[in-house]
């Protein structure tokens, strides 16, 4: 991991979770008690007094004790401490999710941590969750923070490289100068775009792939601005809205011989992205790499499309949910077509008898984007069986880094779709 001064925006990175505006957002859900157990935690300690005080209404938490707790951080005689109070509150708030939830759990049970589940119980909500195991195991949370943002491979622009260019994947890792000269190139990229500090590369293994993050670890110092109002002393001004700008992540898969890269404006820059990938691990350049293709707008009438998964997979089924189409010759004119999901379809057999009801000439019409639903095998008699729609465009695909998405993924390359 390393460290570079750098620029940073008036937007702010911070991904992975619902976005919040103001701390006031993520205060409100958290307990008293919690709230002082947080500012407790911090060195030196930040007393908090615990009043206990009741709700009014429907309310969980007193407005006066957020009130106290934001008032708190802002009478702190070290400003850039009390901001850096309300970036580890958007930290924390970007795992307050139930996917995140979970995957903090396993961290623990993977790490062999020990954790108190009475007082962990205790806690009513995922802020709640995502504060408890910062406060108690920081160690879990810091860990899974870095290996969270690598679950969704959502616009991941997939580049296949050439076989005497693959290198195994530990040495991409191995080389700690590498990885410091490779995160400065990247951060380059967008050091006329960002104002400020902390950049940050983080890598790990996992099954087949090396996954590299390069991002903007904290956030700017300008933008928690408190405005002293007549009315309301502690009134503080509305942040822009937590959205990821600087959040870079590369997969290298040897066996499947590809390169992944996940970045804001990809047209413009996977190319810069790849090429300093390949040139400071791979020993070639961009030019030497492809870009994978996905299969729709050749694809031609739905009938042509075959979603027959194999009988010893895990996929019990699958079927065409939905097409977008534009019109030959025509951009704009678009149509969209959506059989449903109530019965139980399969292939494309429902889109073909819509298309037929609808009295559309496929002919005229160029397909733009696939919805192919999976329903898969139930695991046990009493669980559900999982479904995922994959959404797919001459872009790429919005699968995500799951054992059921990679299956989903290994099912369109073998029917054509991805090639």
């Amino acid at each position: 991991m390393w460290y570079k001064e750098g620029k940073i925006t008036n937007k702010i990175i911070i991904t992975m979770a619902s976005l919040i505006t103001d701390p006031k957002d993520f205060a409100q859900h958290i307990n008293e008690k919690m709230l002082a157990d947080f500012l407790g935690i911090q060195n030196p300690k930040i007393a908090f007094d615990v009043k206990e005080e009741k709700t009014k209404g429907k309310k969980r938490i007193n407005e006066d004790v957020v009130e106290r707790f934001i008032q708190v951080i802002e009478n702190l005689g070290d400003r850039k401490k009390a901001q850096w109070l309300f970036n580890e509150m958007l930290y924390i708030n970007a795992l307050s999710e139930q996917r995140h939830i979970t995957n903090l759990e396993n961290q623990a049970t993977e790490d062999g941590i020990v954790f108190d589940i009475v007082d962990y119980g205790k806690c009513v909500c995922h802020d709640e969750r995502a504060l408890w195991w910062y406060i108690h195991h920081k160690n879990v949370f810091d860990k899974y923070f870095e290996r969270a943002e690598t679950e969704n491979l959502a616009g991941l622009k997939e580049l296949i490289i050439k076989d005497e260019h693959i290198v195994e994947k530990g040495k991409i890792i191995a080389d700690e100068n590498k990885l410091i000269t490779f995160g400065e190139e990247v951060a380059k990229i967008y050091e006329n775009v960002l104002r400020g500090k902390k950049f940050r590369v983080s890598n790990f293994s996992e099954k087949d792939c090396v996954f590299v993050r390069v991002y903007l670890e904290n956030l700017p110092e300008n933008q928690l601005i408190f405005i002293d109002d007549k009315e309301k002393q502690s009134a503080i001004g509305r942040m822009p809205s937590i959205r990821s700008l600087f959040n870079t992540l590369f997969v290298y898969n040897p066996d499947e011989k590809t390169l992944g890269i996940r970045t804001t404006n990809p047209a413009e820059n996977v190319p810069k992205l790849a090429d300093i990938f390949c040139k400071t691990f791979l020993n070639c350049t961009y030019a030497d790499i492809t870009e994978r293709k996905y299969n729709v707008e050749n694809m031609g009438s739905v009938k042509k499309l075959e979603l027959t998964p194999d009988p010893m997979s895990d996929i019990e089924r699958c079927y065409l949910k939905a097409v977008e189409y534009g019109m030959l010759g025509d951009t704009t004119k678009t149509l969209r077509l959506d059989v449903g999901g109530r019965q139980n379809y399969t292939g494309t057999e429902a889109m073909q008898n819509f298309i037929i009801q609808s009295k559309i000439i496929e002919n005229e019409w160029q397909p733009r984007k696939f919805e192919i639903k999976f329903i898969f095998k139930k695991k046990d008699e009493k669980g559900r069986r999982r479904q995922i729609t994959a959404s797919l465009t001459r872009r790429g695909i919005n699968l995500k880094n799951t054992p059921e998405d990679q299956k989903i993924r290994q099912f369109l390359k073998v029917k054509g779709f991805i090639s």
